[in-house]
């Protein structure tokens, strides 16, 4: 007979991300290739000629540095921090679970603030810790009362809150000094700032000195603003004594040696991220005038990606990807009025907003 699987896992749900599912592709006698891809917030341009270059030469026959030291060491310098405060994962996925595996006991309270990125809930729903949610609202453009964030986690004991700056999928963004409030205002908790899409910020907030407080961890990722999903790539920046409890519960070899080698050369181009961060600009600007025009509530947004009201998110998806484009339909972020739009070159914006103007005109939003 088949063991049964830990009782709190029976009904852990798989979470929803973006992109497109091939089995709907193939229903519509659609291929990939004959798609244009805005379900997913990456950049614009693709990966790093570089960084593609460097995987190519990677080596598979060894084992990858455990420690990932040479892309730690290019981090830490970066970053302007000590070798030690930073840590290497398999994408920003891996260290979310690996914060919540190191530092969650069953029934401990942890607190996210959403709608955001559906992993969080997973992985303190692993571990058998409670889940508790600060929401945000559209009414109010989603902006975070701080000060109900402070009131809710005081009020639980949160032993973690999670929060996403700037936020997926709203693009709010907190300052440092709010930030800073909140780390201060609950010592005993850690503070998780997620700042996968900083680097499309345009003035991004100065966060580094957060560590100082000691209970914040910023992470970070280079699947997004390399292009580098893939391969799955990103790292943490924390006091020494949490990155060295991240380090005892990280599987070995958890970042390969392509991976590794890729992200090695794509930090070093600076140049292919700033211009892919002009061409997020200009998209950004674009669609959101054009989209406004049409009639479109779009929330205000810091990120490479917009929340749009839709009306009918799952319909709207629907009609678009039956006219070769694809959106996120932000149904699984309790938002089924709206989508979520990834910036993509101009050109493929216009074929965007030509295909809502038609099934705008068609009466389906």
């Amino acid at each position: 007979m088949t063991p049964p699987i830990r009782a709190h896992l029976a009904n852990l749900a798989p979470v929803v991300h973006g992109s497109i599912d091939d089995a709907e592709l193939s229903a519509l006698g659609l291929g990939r290739d004959q798609i244009i891809d805005f379900s997913v917030n990456s950049n614009p341009l693709g990966s790093s000629p570089a960084a593609v270059e460097a995987a190519r030469h990677a080596i598979w026959s060894h084992y990858p540095d455990d420690h990932a030291r040479l892309l730690r060491r290019a981090l830490a310098e970066r970053n302007q921090v000590d070798e030690r405060a930073v840590v290497v994962g398999n994408g920003s996925s891996e260290l979310i679970w690996l914060i919540a595996l190191a530092f969650l006991d069953p029934d401990n309270a942890a607190l996210i603030v959403g709608p955001t990125f559906g992993e969080y809930a997973r992985a303190i729903r692993i571990v058998n810790g409670i889940v508790h949610e600060y929401r945000a609202n559209a009414a109010t453009g989603f902006a975070v009362d701080l000060a109900a964030v402070v009131e809710h986690a005081q009020a639980v004991d949160a032993r973690l809150v999670f929060l996403c700056n700037p936020n997926n999928p709203t693009g709010t963004l907190l300052s440092t000094s709010q930030l800073a409030l909140l780390a201060r205002a609950v010592p005993r908790t850690l503070v998780v700032v997620d700042e996968a899409y900083r680097p499309f910020v345009d003035d991004p907030p100065v966060t580094i000195p957060l560590l100082e407080h000691g209970n914040v961890v910023l992470l970070r990722s280079l699947t997004k603003d390399y292009a580098l999903a893939g391969l799955r790539l990103g790292y943490a920046l924390a006091p020494g004594e949490i990155v060295a409890a991240l380090d005892r519960v990280r599987p070995p070899w958890s970042v390969n040696a392509v991976a590794q080698a890729a992200g090695l050369a794509a930090i070093a181009d600076d140049a292919h991220l700033e211009r892919a961060r002009a061409e997020v600009r200009l998209a950004r600007d674009y669609l959101t005038t054009t989209l406004r025009a049409l009639g479109f509530r779009v929330m205000p947004s810091t990120a490479n990606y917009l929340l749009v009201e839709v009306g009918n998110a799952g319909e709207v998806r629907r009609q678009l990807l039956r006219r070769a484009v694809c959106v996120r339909d932000c149904t699984s972020f309790g938002l089924p009025e709206h989508i979520r739009i990834g910036m993509r070159p101009v050109a493929d914006c216009r074929r965007l907003t030509t295909a809502f103007a038609v099934i705008k005109s068609d009466g389906i939003c």
